[in-house]
């Protein structure tokens, strides 16, 4: 699981270190947030377009 989350920290260009100061966390956790909406939505739409095939393929 740690691999897993380091390898997510390294495609969205964050380090995996969390940041000393306020002033580095904001941006810090914006970039996150943002990382797994993005990735969140890439699986919602993925599944809505295997729901999409497997029910036409039952009809």
């Amino acid at each position: 699981m740690a691999s897993v989350i380091a390898e997510f920290f390294n495609i969205i260009g964050e380090d995996a270190v969390p940041p000393d100061t306020l002033a580095e966390l904001i941006p810090y956790l914006l970039t996150v947030l943002i990382g797994v909406v993005l990735v969140s939505t890439v699986f919602r739409v993925l599944g809505r377009l295997a729901e999409a095939i497997l029910d036409l393929r039952r009809w």
